[in-house]
C-alpha cells in the first residue's frame, strides 16, 4: 500500500482533479456546459435575453412550447406503471420473497419519485444518471442505525466517464462524479492521518445561473468508481487532498481491500479477452457492477450523454416569442394616439386622451391639432405563429390528439382511442428505453440486495379473499412481516423483468372494443366498463364513475331496504308457521295416542273376547254339569218323594202299632 502514502498524496489527487477537468473539457468540447444551462433555462421560462438599450421598450411575453411539449413527453412515457422484478431458474429458490423485499425497498428509497425527476432531467437535457450507494446512517425501526441502500440524481453535468464515446456504463475504467459537500462534513468523514486543513472550501464550478448562499462553506468532491479484478472499489478527493483511499463497496472491506495492488482493470470493450488472464475464482461475495446507472432520453452518436427534446426546440421558440413581441410592439406603438401640432396651438395644454377631453387651437389657421391616423395590425405575424406551433407540434408528435385536446364533436371513443394509439407510436421506443433503464437499475439493487442486508426486517401487502357481512366474497388486504436475509441468494443467478402494471403495448382502441363486445353480452356491469376504460380516451371518466356509483349505490340502499322489509315478513311467516306446526304437532300427537288407544283397545278386546270365549265355554260347561246336577237332583228328589211315599203308609202303620 506503498502508492498510498503521503508523498503519493498530492499525485492522486492531481489525476484525480486532472480526470475531472478532462471529463469537463470534452463536455464543453460537445456544446453540453453551454447547451444544457440554456436548455434548462428556456424549459423554466426565461426565454429572453437581458435588455439593452435599443431593446428596453420591446416587450417580452413567453409562449412555453417548450415547457409544453416537454411535460406531454414525460407524461406519456410515465403514463404506464412499470414493475421490475425477478426470476430464479432453479424452483428452490423462495424468488417471491426476494421480490417482496425489493419491492419494499424501492418503495424506501423513493424510486417511482427519481423515476420521475429521470425522465423530466432526460426530457430537458438529454440524460439521466441515478447513483446508488449504502448509507451507514440510515435508521430504521425505533431509530436505530442499521443503514440501508439509497438512490440519488446526478446532473449530466457531474459525472464524468473515462471513454464518453463508451455508451455502456458498466464497460468504463472509472465514472466520476463531482458533488458539493459542506468542508465540515468531508473533514468528519476523511481518513485516518489526512490533515483536516488540507481540506478548504473552494469556488462553485456550477455552470447554471443559480449561486450559492454566501457562507455555505461548501468544497466539490470528486467520488470515483473503478475496478481490481473484477471489483468494485471507489476513492475520493478534493483537488487539494484525498479523502478516502480506495476502498471496496463490498462489506467485506478488509479482504477486499487487501487484495487491492497498484493498478485497476484496465476497461472493458467487445473485443474478447485472454482466459489465461482470469481471475481466480473467490469465497467471498464481490461486488462486480457500478452503482451507477445511465438513462438516455435518445441514444447520441458515440456519446454516453444523450440527446433531450429541448435541443430542438430552441430556434422555433425564440422565433414564435420574437413574432409575438413584434406584434405586441406595434400594437403597443399604434394603440396610443400621435398628433400633430403647430407651433403655439396647444399654449401648455396636455394632450392625456382622456375619453372626451376638449383641446382649444390657439393657431391662427385652426388646423393647428391634427390626429393622425393609426396603421391596421398585419395578421401575418400570427398566422406565421400558429403555423409554426403547428408544425412544431406535429414533428414534435405533441399533436391534440396526443396531447388529449378536443378534436372532434362526432368521434367516437374508439377512433379517438384508434387515433391515439397512432400517435403514440413513436413514445413507444422512449418507453422501451426507460424500461432498459429499468432494468439495469434492478441488477444493481439485487447486488445491493445481496450484499448489504443480512437480517432485514421488512412487512408487505398480501391479497385474501374474505365474505363480507352479505356473504359476498370480498378482497382483502393483509400486512404480513418478514425478514430478509442476502446470504440466502449470494450464488443464486437472477433474471431481471420488467412489464407494465397497467397493460404492455396494447391499442386503447382494441381494449375499447373488447369491453364493449363484453358488455353487450352482459358479461360485465356499467361499472365495471367505465373501470376499465382506458383512462386516456376518456376525458370524464372520474365524473362519470362517480355518478354510476352513486346510482348503483341508491339502487344497493333500496334493495336493502326491500330485503329488510321481505326479510320481516318472512319472520312474520316463520313465526305463524311455527305456530301451525306445533298446532299440527298436538294433533299428530293425539292422533298418535289415539291410534296407540285403538291398538291397545284392539289387544284388550281380543283378549276379552279370548276370555269371554273361554269363560262361556267354562260356563257352558258348568251349565252342562249343572243340567246334569239338576238332572240327577231332579232324580234324586223324585226317587227320594217316591221313596218317601212308600215309606209314609209304613211309618203310620207302624205309628199306629205302637
Amino acid at each position: 500500500m506503498a502508492q498510498y502514502e503521503s508523498d503519493a498524496h498530492e499525485r492522486e489527487v492531481t489525476k484525480l482533479w486532472e480526470d475531472f477537468r478532462n471529463g469537463r473539457a470534452y463536455q464543453s468540447s460537445i456544446g453540453l456546459t453551454t447547451k444544457v444551462p440554456m436548455f434548462v433555462r428556456f424549459y423554466e421560462g426565461d426565454q429572453w435575453p437581458k435588455p439593452t438599450k435599443n431593446t428596453q421598450g420591446l416587450p417580452r411575453p413567453v409562449v412555453n412550447i417548450v415547457k409544453m411539449i416537454c411535460r406531454n413527453k414525460k407524461s406519456a412515457i410515465l403514463s404506464t406503471p412499470v414493475k421490475c422484478y425477478y426470476q430464479a431458474a432453479d424452483e428452490r429458490v423462495n424468488i417471491e420473497h426476494f421480490n417482496r423485499f425489493s419491492e419494499y425497498i424501492q418503495k424506501e428509497i423513493g424510486q417511482d419519485a427519481l423515476d420521475k425527476i429521470g425522465i423530466q432531467d432526460g426530457v430537458i437535457e438529454g440524460g439521466y444518471f441515478y447513483h446508488y450507494y449504502w448509507d451507514s446512517e440510515a435508521r430504521g425501526k425505533e431509530g436505530i442505525k442499521l443503514g440501508g441502500a439509497r438512490c440519488e440524481m446526478i446532473d449530466i453535468l457531474n459525472i464524468f466517464f473515462a471513454d464518453p464515446t463508451e455508451t455502456d456504463e458498466q464497460k468504463q475504467r472509472w465514472i466520476m462524479i463531482a458533488s458539493r459537500e459542506p468542508v465540515s462534513s468531508v473533514r468528519a468523514k476523511c481518513d485516518k492521518g489526512v490533515d483536516p486543513d488540507s481540506i478548504k472550501s473552494d469556488e462553485d464550478e456550477n455552470l447554471y445561473a443559480t449561486k450559492e448562499q454566501d457562507g455555505s462553506e461548501l468544497v466539490t468532491v470528486l467520488t470515483r468508481y473503478f475496478r481490481k479484478d473484477g471489483e468494485v472499489y471507489v476513492e475520493k478527493a478534493t483537488k487539494t487532498a484525498v479523502i478516502n483511499k480506495p476502498f471496496p463497496i463490498t462489506p467485506d472491506y478488509e479482504a477486499a481491500r487487501a487484495a487491492l495492488d497498484d493498478e485497476p482493470d484496465a476497461p472493458n470493450t467487445d473485443l474478447p479477452d485472454d482466459p489465461n488472464k482470469a481471475p481466480a475464482n473467490r469465497k467471498r461475495a464481490r461486488a462486480t457492477l457500478y452503482p451507477i446507472v445511465v438513462g438516455n432520453y435518445e441514444p447520441r452518436k458515440r456519446c454516453i450523454y444523450g440527446l433531450g427534446e429541448v435541443e430542438g426546440l430552441i430556434q422555433n421558440q425564440r422565433s414564435v416569442n420574437f413574432n409575438i413581441a413584434m406584434m405586441l410592439l406595434a400594437a403597443q406603438e399604434n394603440g396610443w394616439g400621435k398628433y400633430v401640432v403647430s407651433k403655439n396651438a396647444l399654449q401648455g395644454q396636455v394632450i392625456t386622451n382622456e375619453p372626451g377631453q376638449v383641446l382649444t387651437d390657439y393657431s391662427e389657421t385652426g388646423n393647428g391639432i391634427k390626429r393622425l391616423s393609426e396603421l391596421s395590425l398585419p395578421s401575418a405575424p400570427m398566422q406565421i405563429v400558429e403555423s409554426l406551433m403547428q408544425m412544431t407540434r406535429a414533428v414534435t408528435g405533441s399533436s391534440e390528439v396526443m396531447t388529449g385536446e378536443s378534436i372532434g364533436a362526432n368521434m367516437s371513443g374508439a377512433a379517438i382511442a384508434q387515433l391515439q394509439s397512432q400517435a403514440l407510436q413513436p413514445i413507444e421506443d422512449l418507453k422501451d428505453t426507460f424500461w432498459t433503464v429499468k432494468e439495469k437499475q434492478g441488477k444493481v439493487l439485487a447486488q445491493f440486495y445481496k450484499l448489504f442486508y443480512r437480517e432485514k426486517e421488512f412487512t408487505y401487502t398480501v391479497k385474501e379473499t374474505v365474505q363480507d357481512e352479505r356473504g359476498m366474497p370480498v378482497e382483502n388486504e393483509k400486512k404480513m412481516h418478514g425478514v430478509f436475509r442476502g446470504a440466502d441468494y449470494e450464488n443464486v443467478d437472477l433474471e431481471v423483468i420488467v412489464e407494465a402494471t397497467g397493460g404492455t403495448h396494447a391499442s386503447a382502441a382494441g381494449d375499447i372494443q373488447a369491453l364493449e363486445t363484453a358488455l353487450a353480452k352482459g358479461a360485465i356491469s356499467i361499472v365495471t366498463f367505465f373501470e376499465l376504460y382506458p383512462k386516456d380516451a376518456l376525458s370524464n371518466r372520474s365524473e362519470i364513475l362517480a355518478v354510476l356509483k352513486s346510482e348503483e349505490a341508491n339502487k344497493v340502499a333500496m334493495l336493502q331496504a326491500q330485503i329488510e322489509q321481505l326479510t320481516k315478513e318472512i319472520q312474520l311467516r316463520d313465526q305463524k308457521i311455527m305456530e301451525h306446526e306445533a298446532t299440527v304437532a298436538q294433533v299428530q300427537s293425539i292422533i298418535r295416542e289415539k291410534e296407540q288407544l285403538q291398538v291397545t283397545l284392539a289387544k284388550l278386546y281380543t283378549e276379552a273376547s279370548q276370555k269371554i270365549a273361554s269363560a262361556n265355554k267354562v260356563l257352558l260347561a258348568d251349565r252342562a254339569r249343572l243340567s246334569r246336577t239338576e238332572e240327577d237332583a231332579r232324580i234324586m228328589a223324585e226317587d227320594i218323594i217316591a221313596n218317601r211315599a212308600k215309606k209314609q203308609p209304613i211309618e203310620q202303620a207302624q205309628s199306629l202299632s205302637k
